[in-house]
């Protein structure tokens, strides 16, 4: 990936909306050049999916410790929750890592029905910067 890659990238990641013409004139590419290497990126798993940012009212982040090998049991809880924006297993200390949108009655029920599997401890985002 070179630079004007990754200067695609970063105009894709404000606006994927963008035509490739438009990212063209900012790249000082034809539109053709433009959609050629987003294919490539496309192709190669640099990107991976185009889509929206939404703006939810409450936003958490949890880290969940296992204390049972029931891995998949747990997985396919968490990922019956409509309100689950991004769900990743993780090394080091934690052994899952939520990123999750209840309310705050939603999200008490949620989190009686993981301390079977294990302890969490939950972070709620007060302003997203970036």
């Amino acid at each position: 990936m070179d630079h004007i890659d990754k200067k695609i990238l970063r105009i894709l990641k404000e606006n994927s909306r963008l035509s490739w013409k438009d990212v063209g004139e900012q790249v000082f590419m034809t539109g053709q050049s433009v959609g050629l290497r987003v294919q490539q990126l496309q192709d190669n798993k640099t990107i991976q999916k185009f889509t929206i940012q939404q703006s939810y009212p409450h936003l958490q982040i949890i880290l969940f410790y296992m204390s049972t090998s029931a891995f998949k049991e747990f997985e396919d809880l968490v990922k019956s929750y409509d309100q689950i924006i991004e769900f990743n297993k993780t090394t080091g200390d934690t052994c899952y890592m939520i990123k999750s949108c209840f309310d705050n009655e939603t999200l008490d029920t949620f989190l009686q029905q993981l301390l079977p599997f294990g302890r969490y401890k939950i972070n709620q985002v007060l302003k997203t910067i970036i």
